[in-house]
């Protein structure tokens, strides 16, 4: 019998990412699961063992968090191994007009989540990825 996918997700408490647990749960993975509305985090993860995860691990935090992001994976790391998926889910948007100085707040804000946010998700994985 092949051992159990381990996968992170970040973005994990609602929409794709609830889904991508799902989807992964079903298969028997083990989850690490990152968002920042933990009461849905921990609602969510309540429900992927009956659908069939081996193990989910719950990280309520937010991915412009570098240092908790750091935290979360080698936490994760060290609990369930090295991730054979990392899945950089977290995002937001807002209907914002680059015209309006009063939106620059907002977009800086997108790209620190959509943008920073995927890269920060990412490299506390990519070391033990290549070993």
């Amino acid at each position: 019998m092949p051992s159990a996918s381990i996968v992170f997700i970040t973005g994990a408490s609602s929409g794709i990412g609830s889904a991508l647990a799902r989807h992964y749960a079903k298969q028997g993975a083990i989850l690490g699961l990152a968002a920042r509305r933990g009461d849905q985090l921990h609602a969510l993860a309540g429900t992927l063992s009956g659908e069939g995860a081996k193990q989910v691990f719950c990280y309520p935090l937010d991915v412009t968090d570098t240092v908790a992001l750091r935290a979360a994976a080698e936490g994760f790391i060290a609990s369930a191994g090295t991730p054979d998926i990392v899945i950089a889910n977290a995002g937001v948007s807002s209907g914002t007009v680059t015209e309006c100085a009063e939106d620059l707040d907002i977009i800086k804000r997108i790209f620190d989540v959509n943008l920073h946010g995927m890269a920060a998700t990412f490299s506390p994985f990519i070391a033990a990825m290549k070993q």
